[in-house]
């Protein structure tokens, strides 16, 4: 019991992808915000990034715990 207890709490964190004409909404379960934006970054990059490698996109977010 202790042991759960001690354990690092995860969030989910619910949040939407606009960018390129594009909106996707997602669901990323991550111990830090921190985490959530490298996962953001790194699965939805053709949405954040346009074709010229510029910064097109926003992402919004909100959590609760897991």
């Amino acid at each position: 019991m202790e042991y759960l207890q001690q354990m690092r709490r995860r969030k989910r964190y619910h949040v939407t992808i606009k960018g390129n004409g594009q909106e996707e909404q997602a669901v990323i379960i991550a111990n830090s915000p921190e985490e959530m934006k490298s996962v953001v970054c790194k699965l939805y990059k053709h949405i954040i990034i346009d074709d010229k490698r510029l910064p097109s996109g926003e992402f919004t977010y909100f959590s609760w715990t897991f």
